[in-house]
């Protein structure tokens, strides 16, 4: 499937800045969580517990939230737990789901039509636009031509990013952060291990990002990784920049028995050039139920899924997930909890 120059959507890096929350989600675009302070992040908790309380209630005055309003899913990469997700979160608000009819591949955007021009027609028919697409930057060009369409219709609307390439998913880190915040009730005070690929890993790096945006207290970020596949230094220095303790490490039992929360994802053979570096580490960095046995008993095991042999094998899988510890299925289902607040909000608020 053809899409654009990368170097077309990364320029709106520099040339689209999003618009901070302060405390007002209404008609703002959701693309990076450098939008997000501690304020809208308690806001956004609040909101996404008096949600879940509501929804596993049967409340259906939760229809009335987004009724009469149009989601677009815009989706260019595949996707399972991102997209059903939000189109769950939109219907359980009474809201309304369009997408193409036969998929990306076979719309306008395969005859090749660029990104600016597919939004602004998906803007003219509906209110939020989720938007998942494999270029950095995309969720930035398409805010910016949003912003330009909405003085030409009569609507007015948002595009909130289901991932950005290998730059962003904030709604992710969004579900992540609160996920830590529903087990252990606050951020500040933790401490967090990240393992895996750091380097490439797009959830690790707006999450960790996220935890310095809520300028959590006395709180210490571990970053597990081998050397080839570290925390970029930009974002080690972010966190620092907030005061958030930051600790560096090729080895797991180096932070496991003191970590609160194990964030764990996949080392990725194919980044490696010589098969033998991978060879030499893999086994490093696979969860199994007796490296989980060396965790604190209150910790929590995180995953953002799909998962691979970065688990072990079916089995350790099973045996994992029987273990209280590992919370992955229920961060999956915060993801349509979040999804929900976070629509309701962008789209004309919400009463708490």
């Amino acid at each position: 499937m053809p899409h654009q120059d990368l170097r077309q959507s990364e320029r709106f890096l520099t040339q689209y800045t999003p618009p901070k929350i302060d405390g007002d989600f209404t008609g703002k675009h959701i693309i990076s969580v450098e939008q997000f302070g501690r304020r809208d992040l308690q806001i956004l908790f609040d909101a996404t517990i008096s949600i879940r309380k509501r929804l596993t209630q049967h409340d259906r005055g939760l229809l009335h939230l987004t009724a009469g309003r149009l989601m677009a899913t815009l989706f260019y990469e595949a996707s399972t737990r991102t997209d059903l997700s939000f189109q769950a979160a939109m219907r359980h608000l009474g809201g309304e789901v369009v997408a193409a009819s036969n998929g990306v591949q076979f719309s306008s955007i395969y005859k090749g039509e660029n990104l600016a021009d597919t939004v602004r027609a998906v803007g003219c028919y509906a209110d939020v636009i989720v938007l998942r697409h494999p270029d950095v930057g995309s969720s930035y060009e398409a805010a910016y031509y949003l912003d330009l369409l909405r003085s030409q219709v009569s609507r007015q609307p948002v595009v909130i990013s289901g991932g950005d390439g290998v730059g962003e998913h904030p709604t992710q880190a969004l579900l992540d952060i609160f996920t830590i915040f529903d087990f252990k009730h606050q951020i500040d005070g933790l401490n967090i291990t990240l393992v895996g690929d750091l380097k490439h890993g797009r959830t690790v790096h707006s999450l960790a990002k996220l935890i310095a945006r809520y300028e959590a207290q006395d709180t210490t970020v571990n970053f597990v990784a081998p050397d080839a596949l570290q925390m970029p230094r930009s974002v080690i220095e972010f966190l620092r920049q907030k005061n958030i303790a930051v600790r560096e490490t090729d080895d797991l039992q180096d932070v496991l028995g003191e970590t609160d929360v194990i964030y764990w994802t996949r080392v990725q053979e194919e980044r490696f050039e010589d098969p033998a570096e991978y060879d030499a580490i893999k086994d490093r960095f696979i969860m199994t139920p007796p490296v989980l046995a060396h965790a604190r008993p209150d910790a929590i095991l995180m995953h953002p899924l799909p998962r691979k042999n970065e688990m072990g094998t079916p089995a350790d899988h099973d045996e994992l997930d029987a273990d209280p510890r590992a919370v992955y299925f229920r961060q999956m289902e915060n993801g349509m909890f979040v999804r929900m607040a976070l629509l309701a909000k962008v789209l004309g608020g919400l009463w708490v």
